[in-house]
């Protein structure tokens, strides 16, 4: 435990004073705030909308997972990647810590980014409801709402794991974060053409990292009975269905790609002199 509460303590202090950390996170904030704003503006103006718990979770979190998962793949490089570039990360080493220990600390540092985000989209969305004039349905948090919070923590962790390997492997921000926006498209070009092709080729297509991240970060997926009720709609107007893989296999999905990344991250680590 004391080597937990060293780690923890010298990431923190690397990470407050950086100032990419706080201009992260106070543009996620602000990000987060205007759905918020907008919620109790309109529930003000017009008494049928509402904004109030439950209800207005899937708003409240789907700011968040919409772009959440990309501050924290880019905050992780930010932070991260520079430790080989200014040489701390050696430095570190040879003031006695193991290249271990001091992976032990990024991997620390992103469950911190992640708490941190969900913490912020929760609490500015929470905060929002009780300056609204609606009132709110029976309870707090619904089982779906929490299948929607555990799709935001995944995401970030998702796409955090991969800013953090991307920092391991390549060592430089700026290239680390070009190839991360680079995999965007390139799966996306990739997925277009897989498409096309059909069967079980188009079908594989939906555990893409970023297919599941998309899945994982759409409200509807977590919410069967919104589904039903849209896809009711659009079979009426004879638009086809829209489908998701269960909640359960993008969690799997999302947790194996994490340890893939983080895994790969950690074997350079050790392997790669700093």
């Amino acid at each position: 435990m004391k080597v937990v509460g060293v780690l923890l303590r010298i990431e923190w202090l690397k990470t407050v004073k950086r100032r990419a950390f706080w201009v992260a996170v106070g543009a996620f904030a602000v990000f987060t705030a205007i759905p918020a704003v907008e919620g109790v503006r309109g529930a003000r103006r017009n008494p049928n909308l509402s904004y109030a718990l439950p209800e207005s979770w899937p708003d409240i979190l789907g700011a968040a997972t919409g772009i959440g998962p990309f501050f924290a793949g880019v905050l992780m490089i930010l932070l991260v990647a520079p430790e080989f570039t200014w040489r701390t990360a050696r430095q570190n080493v040879i003031d006695g810590l193991s290249k271990e220990r001091f992976y032990a600390g990024k991997v620390m540092l992103l469950a911190g980014l992640v708490l941190l985000f969900i913490a912020t989209a929760v609490l500015i969305g929470v905060g929002g409801t009780l300056l609204s004039p609606s009132e709110g349905g029976l309870g707090i948090l619904r089982p779906t709402d929490l299948s929607y919070m555990g799709g935001l923590a995944l995401s970030l962790l998702l796409v955090g794991s991969a800013g953090l390997m991307l920092s391991v492997l390549i060592r430089s921000s700026g290239p680390a974060l070009g190839i991360l926006f680079l995999y965007l498209i390139v799966e996306e070009a990739i997925i277009g053409l897989i498409s096309q092709a059909g069967g079980a080729l188009r079908r594989s297509a939906e555990y893409f990292p970023f297919n599941i991240l998309d899945q994982l970060g759409d409200d509807l997926a977590h919410y069967p009975e919104v589904l039903a009720d849209v896809n009711a709609k659009r079979t009426e107007r004879g638009l086809e269905s829209w489908e998701f893989l269960d909640v359960e296999v993008l969690a799997v999905a999302a947790l194996a790609y994490s340890a893939i990344f983080l895994g790969a991250a950690f074997l350079s680590m050790r392997q790669r002199d700093l």
